[in-house]
């Protein structure tokens, strides 16, 4: 684990940094606001089931980490993940975000129910300076039937699509809002996006930036992002395919 948190340094208020955590996790940082979105720093799901054991250590400890607002997604295990939250040690000053049924977890887990907002497909809200529009996701299983999208503006103006866990459908390209950054899963494996599915998205929503996730932290779970990259290019499209290592910084 790092001992020194790579986003403590002042960022200008016209600037927006994202730091990739793995799977399907980043850190966002715009002036003196900082967010979570799905951050995944323990090894439960291998725990749980060893195929899906971790490829490379946890990249910061939980218990080391802050930010003024924490997105969850959906209430899968490498997305709300009880070994990161129960650790998380500023519960009671970090404003949460989830859909209805994430938020009963959440709240399980010692996040005060008046830190939590409820944010679920077609719902806006502002929290802390921050828009936050919840956005069509096609739930990959019956277990998360409430998963939601998050298109995230900053007070810059600058904005931000993470498209959780979802499986394709054309309601999915209706509904994709435009994004200065998409976020997509491309793993294609349980229900998600496949590369050519994140591929049609990346055309609809028509991003400056598009950065892929959720092929990195599991084995049984991989995907080549330069595949993507690849056929992402051979398509008539200006959006720049940026690929991350784990804990590295994109500026925009």
């Amino acid at each position: 684990m790092t001992s020194v948190l790579p986003w403590e340094q002042a960022l200008p208020d016209s600037d927006v940094s994202l730091w990739f955590l793995g799977q399907a996790g980043y850190y966002m940082k715009s002036g003196e606001r900082t967010l979570f979105i799905d951050p995944y720093l323990s090894d439960s799901a291998g725990r749980r089931n060893p195929p899906s054991s971790r490829s490379y250590p946890v990249p910061v400890d939980p218990a080391e980490i802050k930010a003024d607002i924490f997105i969850v997604t959906h209430d899968h295990i490498d997305h709300l993940d009880p070994e990161t939250i129960e650790p998380y040690r500023h519960k009671d000053t970090t404003m949460f975000v989830s859909p209805r049924h994430a938020a009963k977890t959440l709240a399980r887990l010692g996040v005060p129910q008046s830190n939590i907002t409820v944010i679920d497909q077609g719902d806006e809200a502002e929290v802390l300076g921050v828009r936050i529009k919840g956005v069509f996701a096609l739930p990959t299983g019956p277990d998360c039937l409430d998963t939601c999208g998050y298109l995230i503006t900053f007070a810059n103006g600058k904005s931000v699509y993470h498209t959780a866990d979802t499986a394709f459908c054309p309601l999915l390209l209706k509904t994709a809002p435009h994004a200065d950054i998409l976020l997509t899963c491309i793993n294609g494996k349980w229900g998600n996006l496949h590369i050519d599915e994140a591929i049609e998205l990346t055309l609809a929503v028509k991003p400056k930036f598009v950065i892929p996730n959720h092929y990195d932290v599991m084995p049984l779970n991989a995907e080549n992002p330069e595949s993507f990259r690849y056929f992402l290019y051979k398509q008539e499209t200006t959006a720049e395919c940026v690929i991350l290592n784990t804990m590295e910084a994109f500026t925009f």
